[in-house]
């Protein structure tokens, strides 16, 4: 009688996976429910960022517009990169790089930095690296909202009228990098080496990512002996969320195969399948495996701040 009680029990206790997804829909549960959380933490990092700033949110825009004229200077005058409206085809990268990358910078410290907080109240810990990750969100719409109207100058009406492949690549990108920010906010607790690395981590990715140059470039140039390296640019997934929203922002960029105009520019576009599932795949995996490992580490959050 006791065996068979015993073994009941056991057939009740779920299996890795199972035991995987109820703790991951609970906590999704949880985080609904601290929407509200949320929201105030969202504020309060917009309102603390830019207190004594004379200029206030003109610094969301400012940035990429400045870092645009420098890169433009040095790669049409300088460093010469064979596309058409250069400064559109960097600003179209940057400004998803910038809210990579803005976004774990802020969430990496945002488990340390609340250490009183976490050890007095409990609340679902996630809300603090997504509270970063949503501000810098703010921060991108607002700057598409301004920077719009010399996107659409530059590369035409497709702009607007190929907005859903914008609005696409941002919703997954959000997805995307919810999932890295998590990731750094946790591992950061136990590993806090990984701070001082964070900005060698994001420079060599930075360039690994065609940002500054078009992917089609990096494929055309490279010779059999250095193949992989554009094969590793293009599985980078910043590579990919990069592509989608600048296929909706400025267009495609192909090779052409010939010396004097190795490159050709396309008007912004839909995405094929193949860019959207790969988009959606990276996604889903980065928060998928980004909210397990912080939940993992949630555990010992309050002993380990």
């Amino acid at each position: 009688m006791t065996s068979q009680s015993g073994g009941a029990e056991t057939a009740l206790v779920p299996s890795g996976p199972r035991r995987a997804a109820l703790t991951v829909s609970t906590k999704l549960v949880e985080l609904w429910r601290a929407r509200e959380l949320l929201v105030q933490l969202v504020r309060k990092e917009l309102k603390v960022r830019y207190r004594n700033s004379a200029l206030g949110f003109l610094w969301s825009m400012l940035t990429p517009v400045l870092m645009t004229v420098v890169f433009s200077v040095v790669f049409t005058q300088i460093v010469r990169i064979p596309v058409d409206d250069f400064p559109a085809f960097f600003i179209s990268g940057y400004l998803v790089w910038q809210f990579l990358q803005n976004s774990c910078q802020g969430a990496i410290h945002s488990i340390v930095g609340n250490a009183e907080l976490i050890k007095k109240v409990y609340f679902p810990r996630e809300v603090l690296p997504l509270s970063h990750v949503f501000a810098q969100l703010i921060h991108l719409l607002l700057a598409l909202l301004v920077l719009s109207p010399y996107l659409v100058s530059t590369r035409g009406l497709d702009v607007l009228v190929h907005l859903p492949t914008t609005l696409l690549a941002i919703a997954l990108l959000t997805v995307f990098v919810s999932g890295v920010a998590m990731w750094f906010a946790g591992v950061n607790v136990a590993f806090r080496d990984l701070q001082e690395l964070f900005v060698v981590i994001f420079q060599v990715w930075f360039y690994a990512t065609p940002v500054i140059y078009p992917l089609a470039l990096v494929t055309a140039q490279m010779g059999e002996r250095f193949a992989w390296v554009a094969t590793v640019i293009a599985i980078n997934p910043a590579t990919v969320f990069v592509e989608l929203a600048r296929l909706g922002l400025y267009g495609s960029v192909s090779a052409t195969g010939d010396v004097v105009t190795p490159l050709v520019d396309g008007p912004p576009a839909w995405p094929s399948l193949a860019a959207t599932g790969m988009a959606s795949g990276w996604a889903l995996v980065a928060l998928l495996a980004g909210y397990l490992v912080f939940l993992r580490r949630a555990r010992t959050f309050a002993k380990e701040v």
